[in-house]
């Protein structure tokens, strides 16, 4: 070879071989998924945000029953505390390794005043009397019910209901109902008083938050409300519709491979 034909040669730039050109399937192992934050199976593609068809749907769902908008004003701190309910902490959780006894609720709702431009607390019917005093004025009680019979083996009324201390830190337009009907989550583990994310997203609406706000979740438990919060917060719908950013539907931005013979319209650790 000449030495002209050489430095030709030299000069031809080589191919490349960078992982991240277009079409590159390669495995990529140690990511985690968006949802469930499990680890993405090592065949999905490079692109794939979550593991699975279940998890895809779930996020979708969520982004469906709320949007945000990413015109937001101030960001905002809002806390959400879910403690074991007045009386019954050792009765449900002295199992667990979290287990701390009972909460002191009027130490928490002086904390959550005094730290966060709005919140919001979950506790029972039974013990509303009692931690509603403790709250300032412009706290207003919601209602999360719960559409499913009494057992034939209580006695006289039975609670199907659990009231939600709210402090909105903004009032947004269009408004939401003081009460949602949802049965509790079915699945996402076994931890008692899990939260459905139709929950969640109705939770959002009632604090008035918006993209860019942060959410401290006090109890997290199975992690539900803080998982809902991060996704919504990250896939901000500037345009209306529900179809904006579906995630289920082909051609999305998430490619993540259906799970074989997953027939099933529900996610884990999902009630619509």
């Amino acid at each position: 070879m000449s030495s002209r034909a050489a430095q030709g040669a030299s000069l031809t730039p080589a191919p490349d071989a960078s992982p991240l050109q277009a079409g590159d399937t390669s495995p990529r192992p140690g990511r985690p998924c968006a949802w469930c934050r499990l680890e993405i199976p090592a065949t999905a593609r490079v692109d794939a945000r979550f593991c699975g068809k279940k998890c895809r749907q779930t996020a979708f769902r969520l982004r469906r029953r709320r949007t945000t908008d990413e015109n937001a004003a101030r960001p905002l701190r809002f806390a959400y505390a879910d403690p074991p309910y007045p009386g019954l902490s050792s009765k449900y959780y002295r199992d667990e390794s979290t287990y701390a006894g009972e909460v002191d609720h009027a130490a928490l709702v002086a904390s959550l005043t005094m730290s966060f431009d709005g919140w919001a607390l979950s506790t029972s019917s039974r013990a509303l009397r009692d931690i509603l005093p403790m709250c300032p004025p412009g706290a207003r009680v919601a209602a999360w019910v719960k559409p499913h019979g009494a057992s034939p083996l209580t006695y006289g009324p039975h609670s199907c209901w659990e009231p939600v201390i709210v402090v909105p830190g903004r009032n947004l337009r269009p408004g939401v109902r003081d009460w949602l009907s949802a049965l509790p989550a079915r699945g996402g583990g076994t931890l008692p008083g899990r939260k459905p994310i139709a929950f969640c997203a109705w939770l959002f609406s009632l604090l008035g938050m918006q993209a860019g706000d942060e959410l401290v979740d006090l109890f997290p438990g199975t992690g539900i409300v803080g998982r809902s919060w991060a996704e919504l917060s990250r896939r901000t719908c500037a345009t209306s519709g529900a179809g904006v950013g579906d995630a289920s539907r082909p051609g999305s931005d998430d490619t993540s491979p259906t799970a074989a013979g997953d027939v099933s319209s529900a996610a884990a650790g999902d009630r619509p």
